[in-house]
């Protein structure tokens, strides 16, 4: 069980129950997402071969030592017994960058392997981000539903005593009738969304298949700063973990041209050993100088391989090309969504004072309305109407509130930085 599980039942078992923030969540998500360890294990899997492959640049020794025995017919007698050893050491002198290559193309791999690893880390936070302010924008909206109810309900009742009592039409009773039903079913309906996007927030933080209580913090600092295009632009280019892996493609494309090349071009090995064969034991041969030294240097010059290395060329070309188009693709597309993130965003910063003054001037209404229906000097189609805008007004501004804190977040992690704010 995850630390941040048990601190959440530490919460409840001492009935202190504690909101968690935005970031809490994200830490809980980090503990429990079989996906980011994934991620992690790749790394290390690429490190592990990173330093498997460095070790062909040093030279490779071996020792072997054998002993064996042959009998002639029946007789123990006839039998010969033989010990032999050697020691060998081999060294690449000359290659034209094949193992070179072959070392940077693992240094790429774990490079990529961490880029991944950041992509995995930030899908996870954009994720609970994402859930973490639906679930709050549902819970305000069911509030609000809430609130209507009991105001339509509240209404309803007193016009239909003056209906009763021959106050008011039938028609002003059905008009609160229609209120009351219409508040009802949003309610019911908030009530849905709120359960549904309280399930996603626990999925996102891995929690879905546990019994773990949550409560959520219920407030919201929303802080809109938007940078300009260029300084975005800049910074995602440098610091997407989603560009970086492109790039990284581009570079082991490259790598895997060179070392296709090389494989066509000859190379030069140097090898060294001593071997010794006896029919006494093979330690007292070395003393005897009973042994055989060598020392040979190899040229080889590949001639003809069925076209493998023009093939392995021409595949590597090709698969370069492929990885440039693919950066080009998603230095473009990336560059759509930030001219569509900070447009957003930048309407947003115009929108939310305009939604605050009208839910002010909303409220303002309805209390007029309602002290003017008290006196009957306003109908009940007023005081209705002025209800229903101070509830549109209330609920548009939480839908805006929460979709631009959302955004926010998905700018956040296009620009690279949101896995940032939890290392």
């Amino acid at each position: 069980m995850s630390k941040y599980i048990l601190i959440i039942l530490i919460f409840f078992s001492t009935s202190i129950a504690q909101s968690l923030t935005v970031d809490e969540c994200v830490r809980i998500a980090l503990e429990n997402k079989p996906s980011l360890k994934r991620a992690e294990q790749d790394v290390t899997i690429a490190r592990l071969n990173r330093a498997s492959t460095g070790a062909l640049m040093l030279p490779s020794v071996n020792a072997s030592n054998s002993f064996s025995e042959t009998t002639y017919g029946n007789s123990s007698s006839e039998a010969s017994e033989r010990y032999s050893g050697g020691l060998s050491l081999s060294q690449s002198l000359f290659n034209f960058g094949t193992k070179i290559n072959t070392l940077k193309q693992s240094d790429n791999t774990y490079n990529t392997a961490k880029q991944q690893r950041r992509q995995a880390k930030a899908r996870i936070i954009l994720d609970v981000h994402t859930f973490y302010y639906q679930y709050l924008k549902n819970s305000e909206l069911f509030d609000i539903a809430g609130k209507d109810l009991e105001l339509s309900k509240k209404q309803l009742d007193l016009v239909q005593n003056q209906y009763n009592l021959g106050a008011v039409s039938k028609t002003d009773f059905l008009k609160a009738s229609v209120r009351y039903g219409t508040a009802k079913s949003s309610f019911l309906s908030r009530e849905l969304s709120k359960k549904n996007s309280e399930k996603s927030l626990r999925h996102s933080m891995g929690l879905l298949d546990s019994d773990v209580p949550i409560i959520i913090e219920q407030k919201m600092d929303l802080i809109l700063s938007v940078p300009t295009f260029d300084e975005a632009y800049s910074l995602m280019l440098s610091n997407s973990p989603d560009l970086n892996i492109l790039d990284n493609q581009i570079v082991g494309a490259q790598i895997a041209v060179k070392k296709a090349w090389s494989s066509s071009l000859p190379s030069v090995n140097m090898s060294i050993g001593m071997n010794a064969s006896s029919a006494d034991q093979i330690t007292r041969t070395y003393f005897d100088d009973n042994y055989i030294k060598s020392a040979n240097i190899t040229l080889s010059i590949p001639i003809f391989s069925g076209f493998r290395n023009r093939n392995s060329i021409q595949i590597s070309k090709l698969q370069l090309n492929q990885a440039e188009t693919r950066l080009s693709g998603g230095t473009k597309s990336a560059k759509v969504s930030l001219y569509a993130l900070i447009n957003t965003l930048n309407n947003y910063q115009e929108i939310i004072p305009i939604q605050e003054e009208v839910l002010f001037s909303a409220e303002e209404d309805l209390k007029l309305a309602q002290q003017r229906y008290e006196l009957g000097s306003a109908s009940i189609l007023e005081l209705l109407d002025a209800q229903l805008a101070l509830i549109q007004a209330s609920s548009s501004l939480v839908r805006t509130k929460y979709d631009a804190a959302i955004q926010v977040a998905s700018l956040d992690d296009l620009l690279g930085t949101l896995d940032k704010k939890y290392e």
